[in-house]
């Protein structure tokens, strides 16, 4: 009677806890659509925090030996509408609802994109978000992974961006057609549409089959990632949409598809020695993907869009970690599950971080109503604030310790330079996968400096930097949870990845050994020395402060120190665009300005992809369909012919097979 109450008990919880989280953002989406009052917006954005707040106990339920797991009370004629989460999609959920939280945050105390329809699109995404990453049966995740599309699509609208969202619209679809193909042959094999059914079914077909499979469910859930070359919408897409849009999509929205991706190959399909092939294809893409996200960040002149490509950069890196888990399960266990936790852990760190400098760039516009870094410098001195929590984030970007930043890409070389590989193959590619990291790392630290230095350092370049507006009330705080997180992770980095580790484990099955938490501790050390340096900075600076400040007069070279006398965001990357010219594509045009007589020079950049790929398919597939619609001719007599050539060939080919 007693282990009844108890299970009754259990039950109940867990019915309490999926409603905690569908009703709010179900009532959400209801009043968004309804109402348009400013004040009803609010209560919106309300329901969404509450939904996301109840989507944080995911992890402690999990952990307390509580089964997740909830079938709808309705059925479809492929499935049952089923959620089910273990422990590592409940440790990804509680961390994304954290992170969508402060998000909805920023958007009540910050922007005017707040509005009833805007809410309840929040409401929807989160909705979206959540169920993908609980789906217990393909049902549930393609049409999750396609709302999410979708409500991105719509809350991308911003002033006249329609080309950039159709862009993304039209490539996530794509992803979405061979998404559909792979789940739905899955499910063929399986026999099953349940998920949680769904255990190395890469044994019962071919090794090829295997592989196609694996390349499909990275290419489908890439096209949000970025990986090339389905990167073409992001940069315009993040340039033109609302910030926070692109902070979900950035971030919550990329540990949805990291998440699926992790439990399709490791767990669905299964990992087996002759998948090595696919792997290297993987760490091919990846190893570019970073490489180009690194070189564009470079030479963009708009913050939002070297958020883009730092976005492209980071979630290459996590994509090569996962390829690489392939082929290190077969000949370093250990070392496997290091570089997938690195890997996890990294897409956590990075949900964190790009999501402060997203907000963070918004902020900065709202305040001066630039967007060119070129016109920006000065605005340490007027928002000591923002340029604080904005030097962590950047800090943490670049992998500078004690940041969150710096241990996962800490741990994704240790593991990489740990492993013991027997083949000259592998031997090879360690090397060159270190030296791709190594390069990627340097060029986006140059990057994040240039960022911050032209934002915050400096003198005003433009007007609207000499006064700045203030930030509006309560704009920081979810800003410096985030700065705090960004600290916090990166001191507490162990206790996480114990976390990440159980996770791991459950999908992987690879087992714990004495080795793991020795290399887990041990390689730590840096991150103290940093912490050290950091403390040792800051006493040494306020000792030695003077109890006056004193302003000097800087000198000039004979004249007045003006804000065109500064070093310039074109002069900082010139170097880099003369080296990589063919890979740029950079064109130079001079312009007439509105004093009389003086002209400047610009360099401009088309993306290679868009130029050599896009354009030509673009005028391919007008070719193709205005040729298909001269068929269309009005003619009834003309339509009932080609109804019955087509029953004719399909009769054909049925008769055939």
């Amino acid at each position: 009677m007693e282990l009844f109450n108890v299970t009754l008990q259990n039950e109940t919880l867990v019915a309490v806890f999926f409603a905690a989280i569908l009703i709010p953002a179900l009532a959400g989406i209801a009043l968004g659509t309804v109402f348009r009052s400013a004040k009803i917006a609010n209560v919106i954005a309300g329901l969404c925090i509450v939904s996301c707040a109840a989507g944080v106990f995911a992890y402690p339920l999990c952990r307390s030996g509580l089964s997740l797991s909830y079938a709808l009370p309705v059925s479809s004629a492929v499935g049952d509408y089923a959620l089910a989460i273990d422990q590592l999609s409940a440790v990804i959920i509680s961390f994304s609802s954290v992170i969508f939280m402060l998000i909805v945050v920023h958007v009540v105390k910050s922007t005017s994109d707040s509005g009833c329809r805007y809410s309840g699109l929040l409401n929807a995404l989160f909705l979206a978000v959540f169920s993908c990453m609980a789906a217990d049966s393909v049902l549930v995740l393609l049409m999750s992974w396609e709302m999410i599309t979708l409500v991105t699509f719509l809350l991308s609208k911003k002033g006249n961006n329609d080309r950039a969202r159709w862009m993304f619209f039209v490539i996530a679809h794509i992803g979405g057609l061979v998404l559909i193909c792979a789940y739905g042959y899955m499910a063929h094999i399986a026999g099953t549409s349940e998920l949680s059914q769904w255990k190395g079914i890469g044994a019962s077909i071919s090794p090829v089959a295997s592989m196609v499979l694996i390349m499909m469910i990275v290419m489908g859930f890439g096209t949000k990632l970025g990986l090339i070359p389905f990167h073409a919408w992001m940069p315009n897409l993040y340039a033109t949409a609302p910030i926070h849009t692109a902070a979900l999509l950035s971030t919550v929205c990329s540990n949805v598809a990291i998440l699926v991706i992790f439990k399709s190959i490791f767990s669905y399909i299964g990992v087996q020695d002759s998948m090595s092939v696919v792997a290297f294809v993987i760490i091919g893409i990846s190893a570019a993907t970073a490489l180009w996200g690194a070189l564009e960040s470079l030479v963009q002149k708009e913050p939002k869009k070297i958020m883009a490509y730092s976005s492209m950069e980071n979630m290459a890196l996590v994509v090569l970690c996962m390829a690489l888990g392939m082929i290190f399960l077969n000949e370093s266990p250990v070392f496997a599950k290091l570089i997938l936790i690195a890997g996890l852990l990294h897409t956590l760190n990075h949900s964190v971080f790009k999501s402060l400098m997203l907000m963070t760039i918004d902020t900065v516009e709202d305040c001066t109503g630039e967007k060119n870094i070129g016109r920006t410098g000065g605005l340490a001195k007027a928002l000591p604030a923002l340029a604080a929590v904005s030097l962590v984030g950047v800090l943490s970007m670049a992998a500078i310790p004690p940041t969150n930043g710096f241990v996962s890409e800490w741990l994704m070389i240790q593991s990489i330079m740990g492993a013991d590989l027997q083949s000259k193959g592998m031997s090879l590619l360690i090397p060159l996968v270190l030296a791709a990291v190594g390069i990627c790392g340097m060029m986006m630290a140059a990057s994040y400096a240039r960022l911050y230095g032209f934002i915050f350092l400096g003198r005003p370049r433009s007007e609207g930097m000499k006064e700045p507006r203030a930030m509006k009330k309560g704009t920081i705080i979810p800003l410096a949870v985030l700065a705090l997180l960004c600290l916090g992770m990166g001191f507490f980095a162990t206790f996480i990845m114990d976390i990440l580790a159980t996770g791991v484990i459950s999908v992987t099955g690879v087992a714990p050994s004495p080795s793991y938490r020795s290399v887990m501790s041990g390689e730590m050390l840096p991150l103290v020395l940093g912490a050290f340096i950091v403390v040792t900075v800051a006493v040494v600076l306020l000792v030695i402060r003077p109890g006056k400040e004193r302003e000097v007069r800087t000198w000039g070279c004979g004249e007045s120190l003006g804000k065109d006398m500064q070093y310039s965001s074109i002069g900082f990357s010139q170097p880099l665009v003369r080296v990589f010219h063919p890979f740029y594509g950079d064109t130079t045009v001079v312009r007439d300005t509105k004093e009389g007589g003086k002209k400047t020079v610009h360099t401009e950049f088309t993306e290679p992809f868009v130029r050599y790929l896009y354009k030509p398919l673009g005028r391919a597939i007008s070719s193709i369909a205005e040729r298909i619609g001269k068929t269309q001719t009005g003619n009834i007599q003309t339509y009932f012919t080609y109804i019955l050539v087509t029953l004719l060939a399909v009769l054909l080919v049925v008769r055939m097979l």
